[in-house]
Protein backbone atom coordinates (compact mmCIF):
# COMPACT_ATOMS: atom_id res chain seq x y z
CA UNK A 1 0.00 0.00 0.00
CA UNK A 2 1.34 3.58 -1.11
CA UNK A 3 2.38 6.14 1.34
CA UNK A 4 0.06 8.36 0.03
CA UNK A 5 -3.02 5.84 0.05
CA UNK A 6 -2.23 5.67 3.69
CA UNK A 7 -2.38 9.10 4.37
CA UNK A 8 -5.66 9.86 2.65
CA UNK A 9 -7.34 6.90 4.09
CA UNK A 10 -6.14 8.17 7.69
CA UNK A 11 -7.60 12.11 6.53
CA UNK A 12 -10.88 10.34 5.44
CA UNK A 13 -11.04 8.67 8.98
CA UNK A 14 -10.25 11.92 10.71
CA UNK A 15 -13.15 13.94 8.73
CA UNK A 16 -15.36 11.19 9.25
CA UNK A 17 -14.40 9.82 13.31
CA UNK A 18 -13.52 13.37 14.62
CA UNK A 19 -17.18 14.88 14.19
CA UNK A 20 -19.00 11.43 15.72
CA UNK A 21 -16.33 11.01 18.55
CA UNK A 22 -17.25 14.72 19.62
CA UNK A 23 -20.92 14.39 19.17
CA UNK A 24 -20.39 10.80 20.97
CA UNK A 25 -18.87 12.72 24.59
CA UNK A 26 -20.83 15.96 24.25
CA UNK A 27 -24.03 13.35 24.50
CA UNK A 28 -22.68 11.89 27.61
CA UNK A 29 -21.60 14.98 29.03
CA UNK A 30 -25.04 16.26 28.38
CA UNK A 31 -27.09 13.58 29.34
CA UNK A 32 -24.93 14.12 32.90
CA UNK A 33 -25.59 17.79 32.93
CA UNK A 34 -29.02 17.70 32.63
CA UNK A 35 -30.04 15.40 35.39
CA UNK A 36 -27.93 17.42 37.92
CA UNK A 37 -30.18 19.03 40.94
CA UNK A 38 -32.48 22.11 39.89
CA UNK A 39 -31.13 21.86 36.29
CA UNK A 40 -34.79 20.55 34.78
CA UNK A 41 -36.57 23.48 36.24
CA UNK A 42 -34.90 25.77 34.27
CA UNK A 43 -34.62 23.89 31.02
CA UNK A 44 -38.08 23.83 31.16
CA UNK A 45 -38.40 27.98 30.83
CA UNK A 46 -35.72 27.78 27.53
CA UNK A 47 -36.81 27.53 24.26
CA UNK A 48 -38.07 25.18 22.19
CA UNK A 49 -37.66 24.42 18.22
CA UNK A 50 -41.30 26.46 17.02
CA UNK A 51 -40.25 29.89 19.09
CA UNK A 52 -36.64 29.79 17.07
CA UNK A 53 -36.52 31.87 14.18
CA UNK A 54 -36.16 30.78 10.73
CA UNK A 55 -32.87 28.39 10.41
CA UNK A 56 -32.00 28.65 13.56
CA UNK A 57 -31.11 24.84 14.60
CA UNK A 58 -30.05 23.60 18.44
CA UNK A 59 -26.28 23.64 19.17
CA UNK A 60 -25.88 23.42 22.54
CA UNK A 61 -27.93 22.99 26.11
CA UNK A 62 -26.00 22.20 29.49
CA UNK A 63 -25.88 22.85 33.38
CA UNK A 64 -23.03 25.38 34.46
CA UNK A 65 -21.83 24.63 37.38
CA UNK A 66 -19.52 27.20 39.63
CA UNK A 67 -16.88 24.98 39.36
CA UNK A 68 -16.72 24.77 35.86
CA UNK A 69 -16.81 28.19 35.75
CA UNK A 70 -13.82 28.74 38.02
CA UNK A 71 -11.57 25.50 35.86
CA UNK A 72 -11.85 27.72 32.88
CA UNK A 73 -10.85 31.32 34.86
CA UNK A 74 -6.89 31.92 35.34
CA UNK A 75 -7.88 31.99 39.50
CA UNK A 76 -9.96 29.14 40.26
CA UNK A 77 -9.90 29.20 43.61
CA UNK A 78 -10.84 32.90 43.72
CA UNK A 79 -13.40 32.54 41.45
CA UNK A 80 -15.15 29.85 43.11
CA UNK A 81 -14.88 31.78 46.03
CA UNK A 82 -16.34 35.04 44.18
CA UNK A 83 -19.35 33.01 42.89
CA UNK A 84 -20.04 31.13 46.33
CA UNK A 85 -20.10 34.83 47.98
CA UNK A 86 -22.69 35.87 45.43
CA UNK A 87 -24.93 33.19 46.23
CA UNK A 88 -24.94 31.20 42.81
CA UNK A 89 -26.36 28.14 42.94
CA UNK A 90 -26.64 26.24 39.45
CA UNK A 91 -26.74 27.41 35.86
CA UNK A 92 -28.29 26.08 32.47
CA UNK A 93 -27.31 27.19 28.98
CA UNK A 94 -28.66 26.62 25.74
CA UNK A 95 -28.24 28.16 22.19
CA UNK A 96 -28.95 27.59 18.30
CA UNK A 97 -27.08 29.10 15.49
CA UNK A 98 -27.47 29.37 11.66
CA UNK A 99 -25.66 27.80 9.83
CA UNK A 100 -26.30 24.45 11.89
CA UNK A 101 -23.17 22.91 13.87
CA UNK A 102 -21.92 19.97 12.91
CA UNK A 103 -19.22 20.00 15.15
CA UNK A 104 -15.77 22.01 15.59
CA UNK A 105 -13.63 20.44 12.59
CA UNK A 106 -16.38 20.14 10.05
CA UNK A 107 -17.46 23.65 11.05
CA UNK A 108 -13.91 25.00 10.77
CA UNK A 109 -13.53 23.50 7.22
CA UNK A 110 -17.33 25.03 6.12
CA UNK A 111 -16.39 28.18 7.48
CA UNK A 112 -12.88 28.09 5.33
CA UNK A 113 -15.31 27.11 2.12
CA UNK A 114 -18.96 27.46 1.64
CA UNK A 115 -20.06 29.58 4.41
CA UNK A 116 -17.08 31.67 3.81
CA UNK A 117 -19.84 34.98 2.88
CA UNK A 118 -22.39 33.33 4.90
CA UNK A 119 -24.64 35.23 7.55
CA UNK A 120 -24.05 34.00 11.10
CA UNK A 121 -26.69 33.76 13.42
CA UNK A 122 -26.78 32.94 16.96
CA UNK A 123 -28.75 32.96 20.19
CA UNK A 124 -28.31 31.59 23.80
CA UNK A 125 -29.93 31.84 26.71
CA UNK A 126 -28.31 31.15 30.15
CA UNK A 127 -30.43 30.89 33.42
CA UNK A 128 -29.01 31.11 36.81
CA UNK A 129 -30.24 30.24 40.17
CA UNK A 130 -28.88 32.31 43.08
CA UNK A 131 -30.07 31.66 46.60
CA UNK A 132 -32.37 34.50 46.83
CA UNK A 133 -34.28 37.00 44.84
CA UNK A 134 -32.15 39.84 46.25
CA UNK A 135 -28.74 37.61 45.12
CA UNK A 136 -30.17 37.53 41.92
CA UNK A 137 -31.13 41.18 41.91
CA UNK A 138 -27.13 41.82 42.29
CA UNK A 139 -25.94 40.10 39.50
CA UNK A 140 -28.38 41.88 37.21
CA UNK A 141 -26.84 45.32 38.25
CA UNK A 142 -23.08 43.80 37.91
CA UNK A 143 -20.91 45.43 34.88
CA UNK A 144 -19.52 43.43 32.23
CA UNK A 145 -16.24 41.84 32.33
CA UNK A 146 -13.33 44.54 32.54
CA UNK A 147 -10.87 42.64 30.32
CA UNK A 148 -12.74 41.56 26.97
CA UNK A 149 -9.66 39.67 25.53
CA UNK A 150 -10.43 42.03 22.42
CA UNK A 151 -9.71 45.24 21.98
CA UNK A 152 -12.17 44.99 18.97
CA UNK A 153 -14.54 44.65 21.34
CA UNK A 154 -16.99 47.78 22.84
CA UNK A 155 -19.76 47.04 25.42
CA UNK A 156 -22.79 49.42 25.73
CA UNK A 157 -25.51 49.55 28.30
CA UNK A 158 -28.69 50.83 26.37
CA UNK A 159 -30.85 51.34 28.76
CA UNK A 160 -34.77 49.23 29.27
CA UNK A 161 -37.02 47.56 26.84
CA UNK A 162 -40.47 46.12 28.39
CA UNK A 163 -38.59 45.33 31.82
CA UNK A 164 -35.25 43.83 30.28
CA UNK A 165 -32.44 45.70 30.50
CA UNK A 166 -30.14 45.86 27.25
CA UNK A 167 -26.54 45.58 26.42
CA UNK A 168 -24.86 45.80 22.93
CA UNK A 169 -21.63 44.25 22.59
CA UNK A 170 -19.57 45.33 19.06
CA UNK A 171 -16.58 44.25 17.49
CA UNK A 172 -15.13 46.19 15.15
CA UNK A 173 -12.45 45.87 12.33
CA UNK A 174 -10.45 48.40 10.50
CA UNK A 175 -13.47 50.95 12.25
CA UNK A 176 -16.28 48.81 10.35
CA UNK A 177 -18.63 46.86 12.72
CA UNK A 178 -18.21 43.48 11.91
CA UNK A 179 -20.63 41.65 14.68
CA UNK A 180 -22.81 42.54 17.23
CA UNK A 181 -24.31 41.09 19.92
CA UNK A 182 -27.95 41.95 21.76
CA UNK A 183 -27.96 41.03 25.41
CA UNK A 184 -31.24 41.33 27.29
CA UNK A 185 -31.00 40.31 31.44
CA UNK A 186 -33.77 40.22 33.95
CA UNK A 187 -34.69 39.11 37.35
CA UNK A 188 -37.36 36.60 38.01
CA UNK A 189 -37.14 35.80 41.85
CA UNK A 190 -34.13 33.78 41.97
CA UNK A 191 -33.54 33.66 38.96
CA UNK A 192 -31.45 35.77 36.37
CA UNK A 193 -32.49 35.69 32.79
CA UNK A 194 -29.87 36.60 30.01
CA UNK A 195 -30.68 36.33 25.92
CA UNK A 196 -28.34 36.94 24.02
CA UNK A 197 -28.39 37.29 19.94
CA UNK A 198 -24.98 37.18 18.05
CA UNK A 199 -25.08 38.24 14.66
CA UNK A 200 -21.85 38.53 12.19
CA UNK A 201 -22.19 40.65 10.14
CA UNK A 202 -24.01 43.20 12.29
CA UNK A 203 -27.89 43.37 11.48
CA UNK A 204 -27.63 39.39 10.51
CA UNK A 205 -30.30 39.28 13.76
CA UNK A 206 -33.43 41.29 13.73
CA UNK A 207 -33.62 42.84 17.68
CA UNK A 208 -37.30 42.30 17.79
CA UNK A 209 -37.06 38.69 17.53
CA UNK A 210 -34.16 38.52 19.90
CA UNK A 211 -36.44 40.84 22.23
CA UNK A 212 -39.72 38.40 21.76
CA UNK A 213 -37.50 35.06 22.62
CA UNK A 214 -36.40 36.94 26.09
CA UNK A 215 -39.73 37.54 26.58
CA UNK A 216 -40.94 33.95 26.10
CA UNK A 217 -38.45 32.85 28.68
CA UNK A 218 -39.16 35.67 31.25
CA UNK A 219 -42.92 34.75 31.12
CA UNK A 220 -42.48 30.59 31.68
CA UNK A 221 -39.98 31.69 34.30
CA UNK A 222 -43.00 33.94 35.73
Amino acid sequence: MSTGLIVGIIIILLVVGVPILQALIRGIQRRRSLAAEGVPGLRAAGLRSDDLPRGLSPQTAEAVTSEDIALADDNPEATITQLDDSGRVIGYRESFRDPRSWGEFIDWALTQSIHRNRQHRRVEVELTRYESSEQAEQALQADPPSDLGDAGVTVEDAGERAGLLVREWTRTENGDSVQRMLELRWASGDVLGVVRGDSEPSGALDDDEVERLAALVKGRLS
